[in-house]
């Protein structure tokens, strides 16, 4: 017979709670009055108030005493009401009983189950309820029961609690059902504060100010109704979310012990072997991972080595497994190679599962697992893999991306980064070189790698008034954080009496004020050090010393960027528009370089400033394969306004849905004179040589400032593109094209001939404008 089960009594609150019918009596009455009386629940629900109702005048009679056999049938009809008749009500896992102590009389047979299968979690189920959560619980009884307030759209909490047995983790919910739960005060009630509703609402902590609910006071009487659910499958992949989530500051062994123990949970396999591979390319050949060995199921039960991997046929199993990229489930071995089977019979494994990871054709790694049971690994198993599929499609990504960068920080530190248009020149001059060094002394200079007489080609994209951007949003977040500190000093609950916090007050203040009148460039960072150094140490030792202040302080230092103890969110707008348009630029001119190396070899340079600048540097002696004549000139020509105006509508697109909307201007230099070139060794990088050659340089370096002459107006200017050059032959082979784009509607008719102002050693130079018709379908 099943008997009532009370666990450990081990709450300290100075609670009353008695079993009693009357408030569910209450509870079938309500329910009895939403039906008419031809309703066939209008007799069901008559005939559950009287058997209840009997009930209560026996315990009313006897003290509140039932026999378990009444009990148990009376639970068994107070099912029928609060939960659906369908046979899906065996599985759920239910029972009713008092939640303080917790006691138990009666469950169902999949409560029973979870308690057969968890003895000792269930006894211990207790004490996982901090006591602020059971406190905060019987509070909101009282507050919806007493005084009428529904801040709860539940009907009671809902505590999370895990359970590890037989080397798993489990986790439960358990959902607390509290209608069928009055309280009685036997005076009048103390007045509501709001303190109690935030305690419950929001779970802020209980001022020490404010008097607390009298709980001892009160008195509970009817039952509650237990719900319990396994929630171990949705807790594992929230893990798992987090521990990819962390991916740049975990460390890839820490990441790879929480990903295979996560996973062993959501399969419900302790002992299941895990491997997770990345397949990264090197000159578009498939190559182990270093770490391949020890990650792999199959690899690590081997003595196979992987010097072979450049192998062809190695090559081919790789391309042929994800030319169908869909898992392979061996439930007890049969249809793999025998030489597989007998690794994995050898080290006790009996199930095998390998699936093939990749994203839109791109391949990603391979995971594998294996599980010492036959059938272990089957299609249920893989259902609640493939929940977690993209998780890992974005870790191998992330490893993926890694080896590319540690492979060229590699190459930086040990080679020269070479452009292949250029390469020939420096295996020429280290033949020289070592020739040279067999019949002459060591100390030999080295070879010098020079290309006479090429065409530069500039062009600049700039985001427009990027430093005072930058400088507003810096002045928008310090005001916002001087804000947030006022509004704390200013709290009704600060401590006043101190000297410490009126110094602090003081000298925000006075920040404050440089703000109003402006920041000088020491300002700055003096602000910062005091913000981060002063303020912010005050504010965590205040929070923990003054309650009544930790939410305020809380929301304070959630806009805090702890790496630099200051407000950024203005500053993160600023920065993100930059990179987005930045981004978009530098991957459209890596495009379409590439595609100009097939116009003619020519050897290209990418800068990164506020904006981005190029310079490309063609000419016969780069490619004495090919004939530079004037028809290539004329195709480069084209291409540079072609290119700038698809970039100006690219970042005029992204416009609209960046953070900060800023605007780009684009600027080519007309360069028609043919400058040399000489590589720098202790630079690693091609600079001019000669003063005609140099004078180019300075010419890049002053005319993004350029201003038109008698005005204060900047030459580039949103939606246009300038033009720079000395003498009208220089933009001779551009005009064809402008014309032709005016004609096409690309270009508006307007074209601007302007002069520009002198700048330090440039004078007399000229600019056209030209300016972009966004209106026109090139647009879309």
């Amino acid at each position: 017979m099943e008997t009532a089960f009370t666990f450990p009594k081990i709450d300290d609150l100075p609670l009353q709670f008695q079993l009693s019918f009357r408030p569910f009596v209450a509870f079938l009455k309500a329910q009895q009055q939403q039906c008419t009386s031809s309703d066939g629940l209008y007799e069901l629900y008559t005939y559950l108030i009287n058997q209840f109702s009997a009930a209560v005048a026996l315990q009313d009679a006897h003290e509140g005493q039932l026999d378990q056999t009444h009990l148990k049938e009376l639970f068994q009809l107070a099912t029928i009401a609060v939960l659906p008749l369908d046979h899906a009500r065996q599985k759920i896992a239910y029972s009713f009983g008092l939640p303080v102590p917790l006691t138990i009389y009666h469950y169902s047979n999949a409560f029973e189950q979870l308690m057969d299968q968890s003895p000792d979690f269930l006894l211990t189920l207790p004490n996982q309820i901090r006591v602020q959560e059971r406190q905060r619980f019987v509070y909101q009884i009282v507050l919806n029961k007493c005084y009428g307030l529904q801040i709860s759209k539940d009907n009671g909490p809902s505590f999370r609690f895990q359970n590890k047995r037989d080397g798993l983790v489990k986790y439960y919910q358990l959902d607390i059902n509290q209608s069928f739960m009055e309280p009685h005060f036997d005076r009048e009630l103390p007045p509501l504060q709001q303190a109690w509703v935030d305690f419950v609402q929001h779970a802020t902590p209980l001022p020490a100010d404010v008097p607390p609910l009298p709980l001892d006071e009160f008195r509970f009487e009817g039952f509650s109704f237990f719900m319990m659910e396994d929630v171990t499958e949705s807790e594992t992949i929230q893990q798992l979310q987090d521990v990819f989530a962390h991916l740049h500051s975990d460390t890839e062994p820490i990441i790879y012990q929480r990903f295979e123990s996560a996973l062993r949970n959501l399969c419900g396999q302790p002992d299941l072997q895990i491997g997770l591979v990345s397949l990264p390319q090197v000159n578009g050949k498939f190559v182990y991972h270093p770490d391949a060995k020890t990650r792999s199921v199959f690899l690590r039960n081997t003595d196979m080595h992987l010097d072979g991997v450049e192998d062809p046929r190695a090559q081919q199993m790789i391309t042929q497994l994800f030319s169908n990229p869909v898992p392979h489930i061996f439930s007890n071995l049969n249809g793999l190679p025998e030489v597989k089977r007998q690794v994995f019979h050898k080290q006790g494994i009996r199930s095998f599962m390998m699936y093939p990871i990749s994203v839109a054709n791109e391949v990603l790694g391979l995971l594998e697992m294996g599980s010492p049971h036959e059938n272990g690994l089957n299609e249920t198993v893989l259902a609640r893999v493939e929940q977690i599929i993209p998780l890992i499609q974005e870790f191998l990504r992330y490893q993926l991306n890694q080896f590319n960068n540690n492979l060229e920080k590699l190459i930086r530190q040990k080679f020269t980064s070479l452009q292949p248009s250029v390469e020939w020149k420096f295996y020429e001059a280290a033949w020289r070189q070592l020739s040279r060094g067999q019949n002459e002394s060591a100390g030999t200079e080295t070879i010098p790698v020079r290309f006479p007489q090429v065409y530069p080609l500039y062009g600049a994209v700039d985001i427009r008034n990027s430093s005072v951007e930058r400088h507003k949003a810096v002045h928008q977040d310090l005001a916002n954080q001087l804000a947030a500190i006022d509004e704390i000093f200013s709290d009704a609950n600060f401590p006043s009496s101190w000297d410490r916090p009126e110094q602090l007050r003081e000298e925000s203040y006075q920040c404050q004020h440089k703000l109003i009148a402006g920041l000088s460039p020491e300002d700055e960072p003096e602000m910062a050090l005091f913000l981060d150094q002063e303020v912010n140490p005050y504010f965590r030792s205040l929070s923990s010393r003054h309650p009544s202040l930790e939410v305020l302080i809380q929301r304070y230092f959630a806009q805090v960027d702890p790496a630099t103890g200051l407000f950024n969110q203005a500053l993160k707008r600023y920065e993100r528009s930059m990179d987005w348009l930045n981004v978009t630029v530098n991957e459209y001119i890596d495009a379409e370089e590439k595609k100009l190396q097939t116009v003619f070899p020519h050897y290209f340079e990418r800068y990164r400033t506020d904006g981005t600048e190029y310079t490309i540097f063609v000419g016969q002696s780069i490619a004495p394969g090919f004939e530079f004549t004037q028809a290539v000139n004329r195709r480069l020509f084209h291409w540079q306004l072609t290119s700038m105006l698809e970039m100006a509508h690219l970042t005029h697109r992204l416009l609209p849905n960046l953070p900060l909307p800023l605007q780009t201007t684009q600027l080519i230099l007309a360069h028609s004179q043919p400058v040399d070139i000489s590589f720098r060794h202790d630079e690693r990088r091609f600079d001019v040589e000669g003063s005609y050659s140099i004078r180019y340089e300075v010419l890049k370096k002053r005319i993004d400032k350029a201003l038109i002459e008698g005005t204060q107006e900047r030459l580039t200017q949103p939606d246009t593109i300038a033009l720079v050059y000395s003498h009208s032959s220089e933009i001779a082979g551009y005009l064809p094209f402008i014309t032709q784009m005016q004609e096409s509607g690309q270009l508006k008719s307007n074209v601007e001939y302007l002069d520009l102002e002198p700048m330090q050693g440039v004078v007399h130079l000229k600019a056209l404008r030209i300016h972009i018709n966004y209106t026109d379908s090139t647009q879309a």
